[in-house]
């Protein structure tokens, strides 16, 4: 051994106790002995230029075994031995752990892990395999849930001590079996349990069962708690065990699908559809809970969703898209339901299966409406309601879908347009349309007051009194009648017989302008720019020259007042005239009437300044549409003003001369009118059988007829000062509205004899087919036509020798 000079340093980097060997502890005193000093010497420098730097001398102080490698291994497996024995059994280790950890490392750097290894494996196999092993046997007879706990129990216990036999061996566990083909000891203690316990065929189908089989507990018994914690960890155990995806997978889905066949059998015996969606759209939300509850495969998970989706949906989709079972929901709005079904027949891809239903659905409900001839009154309000429910129904629940929506409009066009079972004085028109016109004339006549509330689109609000509030207010109302107009458009727009409605429509529009009976001015101007937009100008050319009509009127009833014959004095009679042009308005019948004297000198006066101005032109009096404002006085009612219409104030001023309590009969009032009966009929049963009755009646009664006689209220009374009686004009009788009716068959077949003359002179020659095609297609935006009506127009043209018939096909004639 060589001396240790003065200024080297020994440092122990074993961490152990200084060695007994005496070649230690000479190093240790001399290394003392270097660096003691007397209690009295001055303390020494480590500062020595002259010598130089300490020289540091860096020395293995630990113990090195004199054993050879088999005998050291053989010494270091005893105490593993023992350790590996005290583990299986639950007991302490006899040696620490770091003692253990030391001699595995220390065999390892002898190139002994192979062999260490392989006894190691093998004292695990035999644990597994036998101690292991054999009480979970005895439990076989046993149901597959207690065979599983007994199982999970045991695969715990395992885990837990192949833990502790890891961190023993952890040394060669990272350095030898790191870079070695064997599996790491980890792997190797998983492998072990797989291979003896759970490939055991009688064990592996028990724990299995018992796993399905609390699955199966879970789904029957919503309200009871499940061991959750014991499924918990029997799934993470069959991860670990490598067997999920080949054994357990597999089962679990077979018993899902036979579970949710035998539920959807029991389940599709019931009629309620309803509660069916309510309970399979549950089963879908529980199913994707628990496979993320206890942490199963994504595959797990979307095959689960399939077998769902086939038993509960595809296999059921005959009862899901039921004609009676869906108008059912469709009827009452079930909006929770219907969202059910979209979802369900969305997830297999059978959306147009519900294409049938929702069609026969619509029709049905549409043809009850618009045949109903005791509601016929309520059809357009009972029609827009219809329309917003779908409307909604679409939106929400279907989810916007392009076919469900196409289906929608085709099914209500089909059945708007729907021949009736007895169509209007037999003129085969259509009858929605003159209610879309009517109701379009109630809302321009009345505005927001006639909107029922279940389609007002404003939310009732408390009523408020500043200003704002107030211009507010009327601006809500202006938006909310516009978007009236708008929803009876929707309805416009799936009517074929745009003639019927343009008809009503005109005359509809006369009665307020004539009137002035109009809401509002911009609303009107506001509809007749919509059905310009949707019809084309030619549809709102005589509807415009009306407004045009109106506006001229007054510069003309200017100029006249400007006159002497047309100026006014205060007190007097004062007179407005409209000049309407025959071709734009609608025709009225010319009614006999006798005029009093001064009306009479008055109007000739307006028609002689009228020719003076436009000469050529003739005016026809349209006493009919007469409308004026007469005083009257009541002993009990003070002065009042009645408006009333020129028929009634033509019979109110007979009785300027009748004293008190005096009386006209029915024929002297005929007399001095002119009326013919029906009009003096109604005019009296409006003045004394309506609401404010003016006249009395003997006798009393509701009917008017020949023998009575009429004379003044003197009791008459009423709160208003000014009274409206004239209602009787705005009211369309059974003759005009027959009138009207015709009026639009007959122009249709002189627009079908028209449109066959243009075809003819431009194609000549043409086959019959082709030709009534070609009519129905020219014709199709005025109305629908009937192929017999086609058929007899062409038959009145040959007789008028504007073509002839050749074969099968037909000649223009020059």
């Amino acid at each position: 051994m060589r001396s240790m000079k003065a200024n080297s340093t020994i440092i122990d980097l074993t961490g152990s106790s200084a060695p007994s060997s005496p070649r230690a502890s000479s190093v240790v005193s001399q290394s003392a002995s270097v660096s003691s000093r007397s209690p009295g010497a001055a303390r020494p420098s480590n500062f020595q230029p002259h010598t130089g730097a300490k020289k540091l001398v860096v020395r293995n102080l630990r113990k090195t075994s004199r054993l050879g490698p088999e005998a050291y291994f053989d010494q270091i497996w005893i105490q593993l031995d023992a350790a590996l024995t005290a583990i299986f059994n639950g007991g302490k280790l006899p040696y620490s752990l770091e003692e253990l950890y030391r001699g595995v490392e220390n065999v390892c750097r002898q190139d002994q892990a192979p062999k260490l290894y392989e006894k190691m494996k093998e004292r695990c196999r035999t644990y597994v395999a036998t101690t292991l092993k054999a009480p979970l046997l005895d439990k076989i007879g046993h149901s597959g849930v207690e065979v599983l706990q007994v199982v999970q129990s045991a695969w715990k216990k395992w885990y837990r001590q192949l833990m502790t036999i890891r961190s023993i061996f952890f040394y060669m566990d990272r350095s030898y079996l790191l870079s070695s083909a064997d599996a790491s000891i980890n792997d190797m203690g998983v492998a072990q349990f797989r291979i003896f316990i759970i490939s055991d065929t009688s064990l592996k189908g028990k724990v299995l069962r018992g796993m399905t089989n609390l699955f199966q507990y879970d789904r029957d018994n919503e309200q009871e708690s499940l061991n959750t914690t014991l499924l918990s960890a029997s799934v993470v155990m069959i991860h670990e065990l490598g067997i999920y995806t080949i054994d357990f997978e597999p089962r679990f889905i077979a018993s899902s699908q036979v579970y949710y066949a035998q539920l959807a059998d029991s389940d599709g015996q019931s009629e309620n559809l309803a509660q069916y969606l309510e309970d399979s759209e549950k089963r879908f939300e529980k199913e994707v809970a628990r496979c993320d509850f206890f942490r199963l495969d994504a595959s797990t998970k979307r095959d689960l969703i399939s077998v769902l989706e086939e038993v509960l949906v595809r296999e059921r989709v005959n009862l899901l898209v039921d004609t009676q079972q869906v108008a059912k929901l469709l009827n009452n709005n079930d909006v929770s339901s219907l969202r059910r079904l979209f979802s369900l027949l969305q997830r297999v891809r059978e959306i147009d299966k519900l294409r049938s239903p929702w069609e026969a659905f619509i029709k049905a409900q549409g043809s009850e409406i618009v045949q109903n001839e005791g509601r016929e009154n309520e059809m357009v309000v009972r029609l827009l309601e219809f329309k917003r429910k779908l409307d909604n129904i679409w939106k929400i629940p279907f989810q916007k879908h392009d076919i469900l929506g196409h289906v929608l409009r085709e099914s209500f066009e089909a059945f708007i347009n729907e021949r009736p079972k007895r169509s209007p004085w037999d003129t085969k028109n259509s009858k929605p349309a003159e209610m879309i016109a009517k109701h379009v004339d109630l809302l321009l006549r009345t505005g927001i007051k006639a909107i029922p509330s279940t389609l007002s689109t404003r939310p009732t609000e408390a009523p408020e009194l500043d200003q704002s509030a107030v211009e507010r207010a009327a601006g809500d109302e202006d938006a909310e009648l516009s978007a009236q107009l708008d929803q009876v458009l929707d309805l416009f727009r799936f009517i074929h017989g745009k003639d019927v409605f343009e008809a009503f429509y005109k005359k509809d529009l006369a009665r307020r302008l004539l009137m002035s009976r109009s809401a509002s001015a911009d609303a009107e101007r506001t509809m007749l720019t919509r059905l310009r937009t949707e019809c084309g100008s030619a549809f709102t050319h005589n509807l415009e020259q009306m407004f045009k009509d109106i506006e001229l009127a007054k510069d003309v009833l200017v100029s006249f007042r400007n006159t002497r014959a047309g100026h006014v004095k205060d007190g007097e009679m004062d007179l407005f005239v409209n000049v309407l042009s025959a071709s734009a308005w609608p025709t009225y019948p010319d009614v006999q009437v006798n005029l009093p004297a001064e009306i009479g000198s008055y109007l000739e006066a307006y028609e002689d300044h009228y020719q003076a101005k436009h000469s050529g032109r003739k005016l026809a009096w349209k006493h009919a549409l007469a409308h004026c404002v007469v005083k009257a006085y009541f002993p009990k009612g003070v002065n009042k003003e009645l408006v009333v219409s020129s028929f009634q104030a033509i019979v109110l001023l007979l009785f300027n001369g009748v004293q008190g309590d005096g009386r006209l009969t029915f024929e002297q009032i005929q007399t001095a009118s002119g009326l013919s009966d029906p009009e003096l009929k109604r005019t009296l049963q409006s003045l004394a059988c309506g609401r404010s009755r003016v006249l009395n009646k003997f006798p009393k009664g509701r009917d008017v007829n020949a023998t009575d006689a009429f004379g003044v209220n003197l009791a008459f009374h009423d709160p208003k000062f000014r009274i409206k009686i004239n209602q009787v004009q705005l009211k369309e009788t059974k003759q005009e509205n027959k009138e009207t009716h015709e009026r639009v068959a007959q122009d249709r077949q002189y627009e079908t004899q028209a449109a066959l003359v243009r075809i003819m002179k431009s194609r000549k020659t043409i086959l019959h087919n082709e030709l009534i095609a070609e009519v129905i297609k020219q014709t199709m935006n005025r109305g629908e036509l009937d192929i017999g009506d086609i058929k007899k127009n062409i038959e009145k043209l040959i007789e008028k020798d504007y073509m002839e018939r050749d074969g099968q096909s037909y000649k223009y004639l020059a």
